[in-house]
């Protein structure tokens, strides 16, 4: 499979992907609902469904 070309769009804002960090301020809500999925849960039954490897064709 042959790559895509993908124009340079000289008028983006975001040289980065944002972070949920950046918009959303300390002590909401949101950040125990993040904390509580990322350390707290056991995600491994999903997680484990997730074996190939995946992603933007080359």
């Amino acid at each position: 499979m042959s790559k895509v070309f993908r124009p340079w769009k000289t008028d983006e804002v975001w040289l980065l992907p944002p972070s949920v960090v950046d918009f959303v301020p300390a002590g909401h809500p949101a950040h125990l609902v993040r904390d509580l999925v990322s350390e707290e849960l056991d995600l491994s039954a999903i997680m484990g469904a997730y074996t190939g490897v995946k992603g933007y064709p080359c």
